[in-house]
Protein backbone atom coordinates (compact mmCIF):
# COMPACT_ATOMS: atom_id res chain seq x y z
CA UNK A 1 0.00 0.00 0.00
CA UNK A 2 2.66 2.40 0.93
CA UNK A 3 4.29 1.92 -2.71
CA UNK A 4 0.87 3.09 -4.09
CA UNK A 5 1.25 6.32 -2.74
CA UNK A 6 4.54 6.98 -3.98
CA UNK A 7 3.37 8.97 -7.03
CA UNK A 8 1.36 11.76 -4.71
CA UNK A 9 3.92 11.59 -2.16
CA UNK A 10 6.54 12.91 -5.03
CA UNK A 11 4.40 15.55 -6.66
CA UNK A 12 2.76 16.49 -2.91
CA UNK A 13 7.24 16.88 -2.07
CA UNK A 14 7.66 18.64 -4.98
CA UNK A 15 4.94 21.15 -4.14
CA UNK A 16 6.52 21.71 -0.77
CA UNK A 17 10.41 22.32 -2.30
CA UNK A 18 8.93 24.58 -4.73
CA UNK A 19 7.65 26.45 -2.18
CA UNK A 20 10.33 26.81 -0.03
CA UNK A 21 12.52 27.56 -3.39
CA UNK A 22 10.01 30.20 -4.43
CA UNK A 23 10.28 31.63 -0.33
CA UNK A 24 14.21 31.96 -0.68
CA UNK A 25 14.95 32.66 -4.45
CA UNK A 26 12.59 33.52 -7.04
CA UNK A 27 13.66 32.43 -10.95
CA UNK A 28 11.22 31.69 -13.87
CA UNK A 29 13.75 28.90 -15.55
CA UNK A 30 14.50 27.13 -12.47
CA UNK A 31 10.74 26.73 -11.34
CA UNK A 32 10.07 25.70 -14.66
CA UNK A 33 12.92 22.58 -14.45
CA UNK A 34 12.11 22.09 -10.87
CA UNK A 35 8.34 21.71 -12.28
CA UNK A 36 8.45 19.26 -15.07
CA UNK A 37 11.54 17.11 -13.20
CA UNK A 38 8.74 16.84 -10.78
CA UNK A 39 6.15 15.82 -13.15
CA UNK A 40 8.50 13.20 -15.00
CA UNK A 41 9.85 11.73 -11.56
CA UNK A 42 6.16 11.02 -11.38
CA UNK A 43 5.29 9.17 -14.07
CA UNK A 44 8.38 7.34 -13.52
CA UNK A 45 7.11 6.32 -9.84
CA UNK A 46 3.46 5.74 -11.52
CA UNK A 47 5.21 2.93 -13.86
CA UNK A 48 7.44 1.50 -10.62
CA UNK A 49 4.11 1.40 -8.74
CA UNK A 50 1.73 0.14 -11.42
CA UNK A 51 1.13 -3.59 -10.02
CA UNK A 52 0.70 -2.25 -6.64
CA UNK A 53 -2.81 -1.54 -5.21
CA UNK A 54 -4.70 -0.36 -2.24
CA UNK A 55 -7.45 -2.43 -0.14
CA UNK A 56 -10.58 -1.86 -0.98
CA UNK A 57 -11.73 -0.02 2.30
CA UNK A 58 -9.38 2.55 1.71
CA UNK A 59 -9.87 6.68 0.11
CA UNK A 60 -7.90 5.62 -2.96
CA UNK A 61 -7.96 2.72 -5.87
CA UNK A 62 -5.67 2.75 -8.15
CA UNK A 63 -6.37 0.94 -11.00
CA UNK A 64 -4.63 0.86 -14.77
CA UNK A 65 -7.64 3.14 -16.37
CA UNK A 66 -6.59 5.67 -13.93
CA UNK A 67 -3.38 5.68 -14.38
CA UNK A 68 -3.46 5.43 -17.80
CA UNK A 69 -5.23 8.53 -17.63
CA UNK A 70 -2.87 10.72 -14.87
CA UNK A 71 0.37 9.60 -17.22
CA UNK A 72 -1.52 11.60 -20.11
CA UNK A 73 -3.04 14.53 -17.84
CA UNK A 74 0.95 14.86 -16.52
CA UNK A 75 2.80 14.86 -20.06
CA UNK A 76 -0.51 17.39 -21.03
CA UNK A 77 0.61 19.38 -18.10
CA UNK A 78 4.49 19.16 -18.66
CA UNK A 79 3.36 20.36 -22.55
CA UNK A 80 1.51 23.80 -20.70
CA UNK A 81 4.27 24.68 -18.42
CA UNK A 82 7.06 24.79 -21.21
CA UNK A 83 4.44 26.67 -23.53
CA UNK A 84 3.60 29.47 -20.22
CA UNK A 85 7.54 30.08 -19.62
CA UNK A 86 7.84 33.15 -22.01
CA UNK A 87 4.12 34.60 -21.18
CA UNK A 88 5.37 34.35 -17.32
CA UNK A 89 8.59 36.20 -18.39
CA UNK A 90 6.76 39.69 -18.62
CA UNK A 91 4.88 39.12 -15.60
CA UNK A 92 6.33 40.55 -12.20
CA UNK A 93 5.17 37.16 -10.38
CA UNK A 94 5.82 34.01 -12.00
CA UNK A 95 6.86 31.11 -10.06
CA UNK A 96 3.32 30.95 -8.16
CA UNK A 97 1.90 29.77 -11.50
CA UNK A 98 3.53 26.39 -11.49
CA UNK A 99 2.51 25.51 -8.06
CA UNK A 100 -1.07 26.40 -8.36
CA UNK A 101 -0.31 23.56 -11.46
CA UNK A 102 1.26 21.42 -9.28
CA UNK A 103 -1.70 21.71 -6.65
CA UNK A 104 -4.38 21.41 -9.31
CA UNK A 105 -2.13 18.72 -10.22
CA UNK A 106 -2.27 16.54 -6.68
CA UNK A 107 -6.43 17.05 -7.03
CA UNK A 108 -6.43 15.26 -10.14
CA UNK A 109 -4.66 12.47 -9.37
CA UNK A 110 -6.51 11.88 -5.82
CA UNK A 111 -9.91 12.43 -7.93
CA UNK A 112 -8.85 9.64 -10.46
CA UNK A 113 -7.58 7.24 -7.62
CA UNK A 114 -10.49 8.45 -5.39
CA UNK A 115 -12.36 5.09 -3.55
CA UNK A 116 -14.85 7.11 -1.18
CA UNK A 117 -16.80 10.62 -1.62
CA UNK A 118 -14.82 12.03 1.01
CA UNK A 119 -11.41 11.68 -1.67
CA UNK A 120 -13.77 12.79 -4.20
CA UNK A 121 -14.90 15.73 -3.02
CA UNK A 122 -10.93 16.99 -1.93
CA UNK A 123 -9.71 16.02 -5.73
CA UNK A 124 -12.38 18.03 -7.23
CA UNK A 125 -11.31 20.60 -4.73
CA UNK A 126 -7.98 20.56 -5.47
CA UNK A 127 -8.30 20.79 -9.12
CA UNK A 128 -10.57 23.99 -8.58
CA UNK A 129 -9.18 26.12 -5.98
CA UNK A 130 -5.81 26.82 -7.72
CA UNK A 131 -7.81 28.15 -10.88
CA UNK A 132 -9.19 30.67 -9.05
CA UNK A 133 -5.87 32.57 -8.86
CA UNK A 134 -4.82 31.31 -12.22
CA UNK A 135 -7.91 32.88 -14.18
CA UNK A 136 -7.10 35.98 -12.28
CA UNK A 137 -3.48 35.62 -12.50
CA UNK A 138 -2.60 38.52 -14.40
CA UNK A 139 -4.87 41.13 -12.86
CA UNK A 140 -4.16 44.11 -15.80
CA UNK A 141 -5.91 41.81 -18.46
CA UNK A 142 -8.90 43.08 -19.52
CA UNK A 143 -12.13 40.86 -18.10
CA UNK A 144 -9.96 38.67 -15.95
CA UNK A 145 -11.09 39.81 -12.33
CA UNK A 146 -14.72 39.60 -14.08
CA UNK A 147 -14.36 35.95 -15.01
CA UNK A 148 -12.23 34.60 -11.82
CA UNK A 149 -15.68 36.54 -9.65
CA UNK A 150 -17.86 34.10 -11.85
CA UNK A 151 -15.73 31.42 -12.02
CA UNK A 152 -15.11 31.48 -8.32
CA UNK A 153 -19.27 31.84 -7.94
CA UNK A 154 -20.37 28.86 -9.85
CA UNK A 155 -17.74 26.96 -8.63
CA UNK A 156 -18.78 27.39 -5.02
CA UNK A 157 -22.38 26.57 -6.02
CA UNK A 158 -21.02 23.89 -7.99
CA UNK A 159 -19.36 22.68 -4.51
CA UNK A 160 -22.30 23.09 -2.73
CA UNK A 161 -24.15 20.56 -4.58
CA UNK A 162 -21.63 18.29 -4.29
CA UNK A 163 -21.73 18.36 -0.63
CA UNK A 164 -25.29 18.10 -0.39
CA UNK A 165 -25.48 15.03 -2.68
CA UNK A 166 -23.06 13.48 -0.53
CA UNK A 167 -24.88 14.04 2.60
CA UNK A 168 -27.84 12.59 1.36
CA UNK A 169 -26.09 9.44 0.50
CA UNK A 170 -24.54 8.96 3.71
CA UNK A 171 -27.75 9.40 5.35
CA UNK A 172 -29.27 7.03 3.11
CA UNK A 173 -26.26 4.06 3.23
CA UNK A 174 -24.38 4.78 5.91
CA UNK A 175 -20.60 4.70 4.44
CA UNK A 176 -19.33 6.84 1.52
CA UNK A 177 -17.01 3.58 0.17
CA UNK A 178 -17.62 3.77 -3.34
CA UNK A 179 -17.08 -0.41 -2.77
CA UNK A 180 -19.36 -0.67 0.46
CA UNK A 181 -21.81 1.13 -1.27
CA UNK A 182 -21.36 -1.25 -4.43
CA UNK A 183 -21.81 -4.07 -2.46
CA UNK A 184 -24.46 -2.82 0.25
CA UNK A 185 -26.33 -2.41 -2.88
CA UNK A 186 -25.90 -5.61 -4.84
CA UNK A 187 -26.93 -7.55 -1.94
CA UNK A 188 -29.86 -5.99 -0.35
CA UNK A 189 -31.21 -5.21 -4.46
CA UNK A 190 -34.28 -6.63 -4.07
CA UNK A 191 -35.47 -4.43 -0.73
CA UNK A 192 -34.08 -1.29 -1.63
CA UNK A 193 -35.26 2.06 -3.14
CA UNK A 194 -32.60 4.29 -2.57
CA UNK A 195 -34.49 7.62 -3.02
CA UNK A 196 -32.13 9.91 -1.04
CA UNK A 197 -28.90 8.21 -2.86
CA UNK A 198 -30.65 9.08 -6.04
CA UNK A 199 -31.05 12.72 -5.35
CA UNK A 200 -27.33 12.78 -4.51
CA UNK A 201 -26.32 11.23 -7.18
CA UNK A 202 -28.09 13.43 -8.85
CA UNK A 203 -27.44 16.32 -7.26
CA UNK A 204 -23.11 15.43 -7.93
CA UNK A 205 -24.18 14.89 -11.71
CA UNK A 206 -25.27 18.18 -11.62
CA UNK A 207 -22.15 20.16 -10.11
CA UNK A 208 -19.82 18.05 -12.41
CA UNK A 209 -21.84 19.04 -15.03
CA UNK A 210 -21.51 22.86 -14.03
CA UNK A 211 -17.31 22.55 -13.90
CA UNK A 212 -17.82 20.17 -17.38
CA UNK A 213 -20.01 23.54 -18.57
CA UNK A 214 -22.79 21.38 -19.81
CA UNK A 215 -25.70 22.88 -21.15
CA UNK A 216 -27.74 23.93 -18.88
CA UNK A 217 -24.47 24.90 -16.92
CA UNK A 218 -22.54 26.42 -19.51
CA UNK A 219 -23.04 30.36 -18.88
CA UNK A 220 -19.68 30.80 -17.39
CA UNK A 221 -17.76 29.01 -20.09
CA UNK A 222 -17.27 31.51 -22.85
CA UNK A 223 -16.65 34.63 -20.75
CA UNK A 224 -14.33 32.82 -18.03
CA UNK A 225 -12.55 31.57 -21.68
CA UNK A 226 -11.88 35.19 -22.77
CA UNK A 227 -11.33 36.63 -19.46
CA UNK A 228 -8.22 34.14 -17.91
CA UNK A 229 -4.85 34.48 -19.82
CA UNK A 230 -4.45 31.97 -22.63
CA UNK A 231 -2.34 29.37 -21.26
CA UNK A 232 -5.07 29.17 -18.26
CA UNK A 233 -7.41 28.81 -20.76
CA UNK A 234 -5.36 26.05 -22.51
CA UNK A 235 -5.06 24.88 -18.63
CA UNK A 236 -9.39 24.94 -18.27
CA UNK A 237 -9.51 23.44 -21.47
CA UNK A 238 -7.32 20.50 -21.47
CA UNK A 239 -6.53 19.55 -17.77
CA UNK A 240 -9.30 20.83 -15.91
CA UNK A 241 -12.03 19.51 -17.90
CA UNK A 242 -10.46 16.18 -19.15
CA UNK A 243 -9.82 15.15 -15.32
CA UNK A 244 -12.95 15.94 -14.04
CA UNK A 245 -14.51 13.57 -17.17
CA UNK A 246 -12.58 10.87 -16.37
CA UNK A 247 -13.81 10.64 -13.27
CA UNK A 248 -17.20 10.99 -14.25
CA UNK A 249 -17.01 7.92 -16.49
CA UNK A 250 -15.33 5.98 -13.96
CA UNK A 251 -17.97 6.98 -11.50
CA UNK A 252 -20.79 6.45 -13.46
CA UNK A 253 -19.59 2.91 -14.69
CA UNK A 254 -18.86 2.20 -10.41
CA UNK A 255 -22.65 3.04 -9.18
CA UNK A 256 -24.73 2.04 -12.75
CA UNK A 257 -25.59 -1.00 -11.33
CA UNK A 258 -27.44 1.05 -8.10
CA UNK A 259 -29.00 3.38 -10.07
CA UNK A 260 -32.68 2.02 -9.08
CA UNK A 261 -33.76 4.22 -12.30
CA UNK A 262 -31.41 3.37 -14.93
CA UNK A 263 -34.09 4.77 -17.66
CA UNK A 264 -34.30 8.31 -15.49
CA UNK A 265 -30.48 8.83 -15.65
CA UNK A 266 -30.63 7.43 -19.32
CA UNK A 267 -32.63 10.04 -20.36
CA UNK A 268 -31.09 12.99 -18.84
CA UNK A 269 -27.55 11.93 -20.59
CA UNK A 270 -29.21 12.21 -23.84
CA UNK A 271 -30.62 15.43 -23.35
CA UNK A 272 -27.89 17.00 -21.84
CA UNK A 273 -25.88 15.73 -24.70
CA UNK A 274 -28.31 16.81 -27.18
CA UNK A 275 -28.50 20.48 -25.58
CA UNK A 276 -24.90 20.94 -25.63
CA UNK A 277 -24.03 20.00 -29.18
CA UNK A 278 -26.98 21.51 -30.61
CA UNK A 279 -26.18 24.98 -28.59
CA UNK A 280 -22.63 24.96 -28.40
CA UNK A 281 -22.76 24.63 -32.63
CA UNK A 282 -25.14 27.44 -32.96
CA UNK A 283 -22.87 29.87 -30.49
CA UNK A 284 -19.68 28.84 -32.09
CA UNK A 285 -21.27 29.89 -35.77
CA UNK A 286 -22.54 33.03 -34.46
CA UNK A 287 -19.28 34.14 -32.27
CA UNK A 288 -17.12 35.89 -35.29
CA UNK A 289 -14.50 37.29 -33.65
CA UNK A 290 -13.10 36.23 -30.70
CA UNK A 291 -11.37 32.85 -31.34
CA UNK A 292 -11.26 32.05 -27.57
CA UNK A 293 -14.71 32.16 -27.10
CA UNK A 294 -15.36 30.28 -30.07
CA UNK A 295 -13.05 27.55 -28.46
CA UNK A 296 -15.21 28.01 -25.49
CA UNK A 297 -18.49 27.23 -27.11
CA UNK A 298 -16.72 24.11 -28.86
CA UNK A 299 -15.58 22.52 -25.90
CA UNK A 300 -19.14 22.45 -25.03
CA UNK A 301 -20.11 20.88 -27.97
CA UNK A 302 -17.48 18.50 -27.23
CA UNK A 303 -18.36 17.23 -23.85
CA UNK A 304 -21.36 17.10 -25.44
CA UNK A 305 -20.34 14.24 -27.90
CA UNK A 306 -18.70 12.52 -25.28
CA UNK A 307 -21.60 12.21 -23.40
CA UNK A 308 -22.25 9.36 -25.59
CA UNK A 309 -19.54 7.26 -23.87
CA UNK A 310 -22.01 8.02 -20.11
CA UNK A 311 -25.19 6.86 -22.56
CA UNK A 312 -23.42 4.02 -23.62
CA UNK A 313 -22.56 3.33 -20.14
CA UNK A 314 -25.55 3.08 -18.53
CA UNK A 315 -27.05 0.56 -21.31
CA UNK A 316 -24.40 -2.44 -21.55
CA UNK A 317 -22.14 -4.09 -18.72
CA UNK A 318 -19.56 -4.51 -21.19
CA UNK A 319 -17.62 -1.20 -21.31
CA UNK A 320 -14.80 -1.79 -23.98
CA UNK A 321 -15.49 0.00 -26.74
CA UNK A 322 -16.25 2.94 -25.13
CA UNK A 323 -13.29 2.89 -23.32
CA UNK A 324 -11.37 2.24 -26.91
CA UNK A 325 -13.62 5.44 -27.84
CA UNK A 326 -12.86 7.69 -25.04
CA UNK A 327 -9.31 7.08 -25.26
CA UNK A 328 -9.13 8.37 -28.69
CA UNK A 329 -11.18 11.24 -28.06
CA UNK A 330 -9.65 12.76 -25.01
CA UNK A 331 -5.87 12.41 -26.89
CA UNK A 332 -6.94 14.02 -29.46
CA UNK A 333 -8.95 16.88 -27.84
CA UNK A 334 -6.21 17.26 -25.24
CA UNK A 335 -3.57 17.85 -28.13
CA UNK A 336 -5.90 20.08 -30.38
CA UNK A 337 -6.76 22.85 -28.06
CA UNK A 338 -3.27 22.35 -27.25
CA UNK A 339 -1.94 23.66 -29.88
CA UNK A 340 -4.50 25.90 -31.25
CA UNK A 341 -4.39 28.43 -27.83
CA UNK A 342 -0.68 27.75 -27.77
CA UNK A 343 -0.37 29.40 -30.77
CA UNK A 344 -2.35 31.84 -29.98
CA UNK A 345 -0.65 32.07 -26.03
CA UNK A 346 2.72 32.26 -28.27
CA UNK A 347 2.03 35.58 -29.97
CA UNK A 348 0.19 36.96 -27.17
CA UNK A 349 3.57 35.94 -25.34
CA UNK A 350 5.82 37.57 -28.04
CA UNK A 351 3.44 40.54 -28.41
CA UNK A 352 2.55 41.20 -25.36
CA UNK A 353 1.79 44.90 -25.59
CA UNK A 354 -0.54 43.84 -28.34
CA UNK A 355 -4.04 43.33 -26.99
CA UNK A 356 -6.12 41.52 -30.03
CA UNK A 357 -3.98 38.49 -30.26
CA UNK A 358 -7.35 36.47 -29.10
CA UNK A 359 -9.32 38.14 -32.09
CA UNK A 360 -9.27 36.36 -35.76
CA UNK A 361 -8.26 39.09 -37.76
CA UNK A 362 -5.27 39.44 -36.13
CA UNK A 363 -4.31 36.11 -37.89
CA UNK A 364 -5.57 37.23 -41.21
CA UNK A 365 -2.35 35.91 -43.82
CA UNK A 366 -0.37 34.49 -41.24
CA UNK A 367 0.37 31.90 -43.98
CA UNK A 368 2.58 34.73 -45.88
CA UNK A 369 4.55 35.02 -42.77
CA UNK A 370 4.93 31.51 -41.49
CA UNK A 371 3.18 28.73 -43.85
CA UNK A 372 4.49 25.94 -41.20
CA UNK A 373 2.76 27.25 -38.55
CA UNK A 374 -0.11 28.17 -40.49
CA UNK A 375 -0.35 24.53 -41.24
CA UNK A 376 -0.32 23.01 -38.06
CA UNK A 377 -2.79 25.59 -37.07
CA UNK A 378 -5.27 24.34 -40.03
CA UNK A 379 -4.29 20.34 -38.93
CA UNK A 380 -5.35 20.68 -35.68
CA UNK A 381 -8.65 22.87 -36.62
CA UNK A 382 -9.36 20.23 -39.06
CA UNK A 383 -8.90 17.77 -36.47
CA UNK A 384 -11.21 19.48 -34.42
CA UNK A 385 -13.73 19.30 -37.16
CA UNK A 386 -13.71 15.78 -37.66
CA UNK A 387 -11.74 15.85 -41.18
CA UNK A 388 -9.91 12.54 -42.26
CA UNK A 389 -6.51 11.61 -41.93
CA UNK A 390 -6.71 13.19 -38.37
CA UNK A 391 -7.17 11.45 -34.90
CA UNK A 392 -10.16 13.63 -34.66
CA UNK A 393 -11.61 12.03 -37.52
CA UNK A 394 -10.94 8.23 -36.13
CA UNK A 395 -12.95 10.27 -32.61
CA UNK A 396 -16.10 11.18 -34.63
CA UNK A 397 -15.82 8.00 -36.53
CA UNK A 398 -15.99 5.81 -33.03
CA UNK A 399 -18.48 8.22 -31.86
CA UNK A 400 -20.78 7.73 -34.52
CA UNK A 401 -20.66 3.74 -34.53
CA UNK A 402 -21.07 4.11 -30.61
CA UNK A 403 -24.59 5.98 -31.34
CA UNK A 404 -25.28 3.74 -34.23
CA UNK A 405 -25.06 0.84 -31.68
CA UNK A 406 -27.22 2.31 -28.59
CA UNK A 407 -29.51 2.37 -31.92
CA UNK A 408 -30.80 6.12 -30.88
CA UNK A 409 -30.86 7.46 -34.60
CA UNK A 410 -31.82 10.98 -33.58
CA UNK A 411 -28.76 11.46 -31.61
CA UNK A 412 -26.73 9.79 -34.12
CA UNK A 413 -28.41 12.48 -36.99
CA UNK A 414 -27.67 15.58 -34.23
CA UNK A 415 -24.11 14.10 -33.88
CA UNK A 416 -23.46 13.84 -37.92
CA UNK A 417 -25.40 17.80 -37.89
CA UNK A 418 -23.25 18.60 -35.12
CA UNK A 419 -20.28 17.88 -36.81
CA UNK A 420 -21.12 19.63 -40.02
CA UNK A 421 -22.04 22.63 -38.42
CA UNK A 422 -18.62 22.66 -36.59
CA UNK A 423 -16.71 22.80 -39.77
CA UNK A 424 -18.20 25.82 -40.66
CA UNK A 425 -16.86 27.56 -38.11
CA UNK A 426 -13.65 25.90 -38.18
CA UNK A 427 -13.10 26.49 -41.72
CA UNK A 428 -14.03 30.52 -41.39
CA UNK A 429 -10.73 30.61 -39.44
CA UNK A 430 -8.83 28.43 -41.79
CA UNK A 431 -9.57 30.51 -44.68
CA UNK A 432 -8.88 33.92 -42.50
CA UNK A 433 -5.47 32.06 -42.26
CA UNK A 434 -4.83 32.15 -45.72
CA UNK A 435 -6.16 35.91 -47.15
CA UNK A 436 -4.19 38.72 -47.95
CA UNK A 437 -2.68 39.81 -44.67
CA UNK A 438 -3.66 43.21 -43.18
CA UNK A 439 -1.46 46.12 -42.19
CA UNK A 440 -2.18 45.40 -38.46
CA UNK A 441 0.06 41.81 -39.08
CA UNK A 442 3.39 43.24 -39.26
CA UNK A 443 3.44 42.46 -35.37
CA UNK A 444 3.52 38.87 -36.57
CA UNK A 445 7.22 39.95 -38.15
CA UNK A 446 8.56 41.74 -35.46
CA UNK A 447 7.53 38.97 -32.83
CA UNK A 448 9.64 36.13 -35.23
CA UNK A 449 12.74 38.46 -35.41
CA UNK A 450 12.95 39.64 -32.22
CA UNK A 451 12.52 35.83 -30.26
CA UNK A 452 13.81 33.38 -32.86
CA UNK A 453 14.75 30.99 -30.40
CA UNK A 454 11.95 30.94 -28.63
CA UNK A 455 9.81 30.94 -31.71
CA UNK A 456 11.71 27.97 -32.75
CA UNK A 457 11.46 25.62 -30.08
CA UNK A 458 7.93 26.12 -29.23
CA UNK A 459 6.88 25.53 -33.13
CA UNK A 460 8.58 22.21 -33.38
CA UNK A 461 7.60 21.52 -30.15
CA UNK A 462 3.69 22.05 -32.04
CA UNK A 463 5.30 20.47 -35.16
CA UNK A 464 5.20 17.44 -33.47
CA UNK A 465 2.13 17.50 -31.55
CA UNK A 466 0.69 17.53 -35.13
CA UNK A 467 2.86 14.59 -36.64
CA UNK A 468 1.35 12.81 -33.64
CA UNK A 469 -2.23 13.38 -34.60
CA UNK A 470 -1.74 12.19 -38.20
CA UNK A 471 0.22 9.00 -37.48
CA UNK A 472 -2.99 8.28 -35.22
CA UNK A 473 -5.23 9.69 -37.32
CA UNK A 474 -3.53 7.22 -39.69
CA UNK A 475 -2.90 4.25 -37.43
CA UNK A 476 -4.64 4.34 -34.17
CA UNK A 477 -4.53 0.65 -33.55
CA UNK A 478 -1.70 1.35 -31.36
CA UNK A 479 -3.79 2.83 -28.74
CA UNK A 480 -6.42 0.34 -28.93
CA UNK A 481 -4.66 -2.13 -28.37
CA UNK A 482 -2.91 -0.89 -25.36
CA UNK A 483 -6.16 -0.02 -24.12
CA UNK A 484 -6.92 -3.78 -24.84
CA UNK A 485 -4.36 -4.44 -22.47
CA UNK A 486 -5.14 -2.25 -19.75
CA UNK A 487 -8.75 -3.74 -19.60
Amino acid sequence: MTKSLIPLIIIITLSIFLLIKISIKRNNLTSLIITISGFILTIISIFYTKNNHFPVNYLFSNDTYSTFYIIILLCNNIATCIISYKWLSILKYQDEFYLLTIISTIGSIVLLNSNNFISMLVGIELISIPIFGLISYNIKQKYSLEASIKYVILSTIASSFIILGISFIYLDNGSLNFIFLLNHYLFYKNFLINYLTMIGFCLILVSISLKLSIVPFHLWTADVYQGAPTIVTIFLTTFNKSSLFIFLVKFLIYFSQINNNKFFLYKILILLSILSIIFGNLMGIKTKNNIKRLLAYSSITHIGYMFTILIYNQKYITHIFSLEMMSIYIIGYIINNLVVLGIINLFTSLNYQEKNTDKLYYYRGLFWYDPILTIILTIMLLSLAGIPLTIGFISKFYLIALSIKIKIWYLTAIIILGSSLGLYYYLRIIISLYLIPSKINKNLYISTIKNKKYYFYIKNLFLLLTIITIILGIYPEFIIKFIHSLI
